[in-house]
């Protein structure tokens, strides 16, 4: 089993956006920049500050999904999936991140990526149908 020793807010934030595609020199860049954001927030745990992260990312997806009508959590999730499978952390800067800003090109990338549930549903008038009897024209005895 594999344990992991975490140090710093630092740690916290390096291991959280690593899931997201941010390695070596860029990763550092990253962290620092998104830790600049958050030295005015006190966090008691992990958890809070991961959560606190996420309200960021949130507010970023609710930007770039303007007319997304899904919860905060299945947008989040959207959010995510959709910078892994445009490969995000390749194209961001570490300014734009610590801006919560990210670039036009990949905003359009996630925007046509976005994942849809159902077809949109198209409703058209039904015309009457004749009912015509089952039976064969036998007559029951």
């Amino acid at each position: 089993m594999v344990t992991i020793k975490i140090q710093s807010r630092e740690d916290i934030i390096a291991a959280y956006l690593k899931s997201f595609g941010f390695c070596d020199d860029k990763l550092a860049a990253v962290v620092s920049a998104v830790t600049g954001n958050l030295q005015k927030v006190r966090c008691g745990s992990g958890e809070d500050l991961l959560a606190f992260v996420d309200g960021f990312l949130l507010k970023t997806a609710r930007k770039i999904f303007i007319n997304s009508r899904l919860d905060d959590e299945q947008l989040l999730a959207q959010f995510k999936l959709c910078f892994i499978l445009c490969r995000g952390a390749e194209k961001c800067t570490s300014y734009g991140l610590k801006s919560f800003k990210l670039p036009s090109e990949l905003t359009a990338q996630m925007r046509a990526c976005a994942v849809t549930n159902a077809p949109p549903c198209k409703y058209t008038e039904m015309t009457p149908q004749k009912i015509e009897p089952i039976h064969s024209g036998r007559k029951k005895k």
